[in-house]
């Protein structure tokens, strides 16, 4: 234990100031003992100070008290003077004017207390690291402030909250009523912090208008042309001046055969009653030889058959691969259909049911129509060639988004698939649909949405999406495969604003255009693009090393946004379209063998989609479906989409 000398304190100044245990208390006490506080309170010391021969035993290790000594005393000892210009607290030396590690608000004062720290002018400005306080400045030593208002970041389906770690937040709110001031939209309800509704049909019943929906609701515009009244018994009804369908006149039921009385039911239209002659039985001619290109007669008298040639009349052969059907000679006879789409990397047949048939061709060379790529192939249809020498430098929107979330909608229902048909009386597939929503390829989610998920997770799977206007009104929607940018390549893909480069291979090389480019519109908080004619290059993964590498058509996409400094900085919806399912079975077969994962094969895969995947959409306008709708769910987050790769 050693003794302090203070020079120039005197005891009962020592002994005032040693009282209580605050900030500064336990450095008042040592510097003027240096044990305990007894010693300060009695104002004397237990101990002599320690014997020394010369300055350099007496150093106490800090910065702020000069040592030395006292030789000239009777017995030398250390005598330690603290400097005027500092104070000593809480075994720290604080320099005039140095603040508290603490608080702002206290700092050394050596006119006002050498030992404690004092309280600075009231109204200096301060920071205590609390986020959830602004404005602070000093009252009598301590930071005060107001507190920060988060109500901006409460809405319908958020509540906002303020962390002193992290300032203000919100909290997403799930299943909540909600409006998201879209008229176009119904039952609008929460889903992971964002206002979803269902959209809305605006169908008045009315065959002669045509119902839409914009800003400002529900509109129905008349309109001419053909038109049906509900009453089976017209035929030939148009839509009136007044927005009436009429004008109809009665169905004469004829169906063309001798041997049926033709009539008309209001109730269940025409009906055709057999006739009691000789020349039938029941509604069938006794003469009737099946060939299309006879005229069956039969006498009422005897029953006596003949049958007259046609000749160049319209017929049909019952076979999809002719065309212009017409009697000659007594048989229907058709021209052979051209099925060559003029695609090389399709193959090109027809078949007497269907008619034709363009599969997607991999393998065999094409011309992509690029002076500047070489070793062209056909890939899944498409002729692709190495377009490494064609590099082109994009003009990009800046407003993107990065989806976190890609699963296959379950069933054809709202927020799970789209109605891709356009035709509201039908939906797929018939197991588990509604509304007129569209999503057969549905039925494989069971065992693609994991490995999906898992891809997007880990980046293997990375879709980004750029609008190309953050106005109400025109929007082209384009959608890229794209990579981290090496400027930021430890940014959490899932959770934070991460830059991107586009795939090459989503760019045309000869304009440098999105080569998935969407037309749509964008409302209030919707944007909904695409249609007939659009496609986009989708895999589905199901392995590590098998992914199904498909095309979808007619692709549309309806997201809800969320808006945040004239970008959206938040998405959800869904990605509509349909694949032929025959080029879904040759992506099955294109697949290395034995790289599904276990129970899975190539065989129960195919199996799978043979018994459940049935043609639902007419893809190509031709009558003939040919393709299986798919509905895809997505969910993205801000992103920055910088240039390509």
């Amino acid at each position: 234990m050693k003794a302090w000398i203070l020079i120039g304190v005197t005891g009962a100044a020592l002994a005032a100031l040693g009282a209580g245990c605050g900030e500064g208390d336990s450095g008042i006490e040592r510097v003027r003992d240096g044990v305990v506080g007894q010693d300060v309170a009695e104002g004397v010391d237990t101990l002599p100070a320690p014997s020394c021969a010369g300055d350099g035993e007496c150093d106490d290790g800090l910065a702020c008290t000069v040592d030395r000594c006292d030789l000239a005393a009777a017995s030398p000892h250390c005598v330690w003077t603290l400097a005027a210009d500092a104070c000593l607290v809480s075994d720290r030396c604080y320099a005039s004017g140095e603040a508290s590690t603490r608080t702002a608000c206290l700092a050394c004062d050596p006119t006002r207390d050498r030992f404690a720290l004092s309280a600075v002018t009231d109204g200096a400005a301060c920071d205590d690291g609390d986020k959830c306080v602004q404005n602070a400045t000093c009252v009598a030593g301590a930071c005060r402030g107001e507190a920060v208002t988060c109500g901006d970041l409460d809405g319908p389906c958020a509540v906002a909250f303020c962390d002193p770690a992290i300032g203000c937040g919100s909290d997403p709110l799930d299943g909540i009523p909600c409006d998201d001031l879209d008229p176009c939209t119904a039952v609008d309800a929460c889903v992971e912090g964002v206002c979803v509704g269902a959209g809305e049909t605006c169908d008045d019943g009315d065959p002669c208008t045509d119902d839409a929906c914009d800003t400002a609701g529900c509109h129905h515009t008349p309109h001419v042309g053909a038109c049906d009244d509900g009453n089976p018994c017209t035929v030939g009804e148009t839509c009136q001046a007044d927005g009436v369908c009429g004008g109809g006149e009665a169905d004469a039921c004829d169906d063309d055969n001798v041997c049926t009385i033709d009539l008309c039911d209001d109730d269940v239209g025409c009906v055709h009653l057999p006739t009691e002659t000789p020349c039938c039985v029941g509604s069938s001619s006794v003469c009737d030889d099946g060939n299309p290109c006879t005229r069956d007669l039969c006498d009422p008298l005897t029953a006596a058959c003949s049958h007259e040639l046609a000749a160049n009349e319209p017929c049909d052969d019952q076979n999809a691969c002719t065309v212009g059907d017409a009697c000659v000679e007594g048989q229907c006879r058709g021209g052979v259909r051209d099925c060559d789409d003029g695609n090389p990397c399709t193959n090109d047949a027809c078949t007497p049911a269907v008619g034709c048939v363009h599969d997607p061709a991999t393998g065999g060379g094409c011309d992509d129509g690029l002076a500047c790529s070489t070793g062209d192939t056909c890939q899944q249809g498409i002729c692709r060639g190495d377009t490494s020498e064609c590099a082109c430098t994009p003009t990009l929107a800046a407003d993107g988004v990065k989806f976190t979330t890609v699963l296959l909608g379950d069933g054809g229902h709202v927020g799970e698939a789209l109605d891709v048909d356009l035709d509201a009386t039908t939906c797929a597939p018939s197991s588990s649909c509604d509304g007129g929503y569209d999503n057969t390829l549905g039925l494989l989610a069971s065992f693609a949405n994991d490995p999906i998920a898992g891809a997007v997770e880990d980046g293997g799977l990375t879709l980004v999406a750029t609008f190309d206007s953050a106005a109400v009104g025109a929007v082209n929607v384009s959608i890229f495969q794209a990579g981290l940018a090496g400027t930021n390549s430890g940014c959490d893909i899932q959770t934070q604003t991460c830059d991107w480069l586009v795939d090459r291979s989503f760019l045309d090389p000869a304009t440098c255009e999105p080569v998935v480019a969407l037309a749509g519109t964008r409302t209030a908080g919707k944007i909904v693009a695409g249609g007939p004619g659009s496609v986009l290059p989708f895999a589905i993964p199901l392995s590590d090393t098998a992914s199904l590498q498909l095309t979808v058509v007619n692709v549309r996409l309806e997201l809800t946004v969320t808006v945040t400094g004239g970008q959206v900085s938040a998405a959800q919806g869904v990605l509509g379209g349909a694949v032929p399912k025959s080029q879904l079975l040759d992506a099955v077969a294109a697949l290395p063998d034995g790289s599904l994962p276990a129970p899975l094969t190539k065989e129960t895969v195919t199996g799978l989609i043979q018994a459940l995947v049935q043609n639902d959409i007419d893809s190509d306008g031709d009558g003939v479906m040919d393709a299986a709708s798919i509905g895809i769910k997505l969910v993205a987050r801000d992103a920055n989409v910088v240039g390509a790769q």
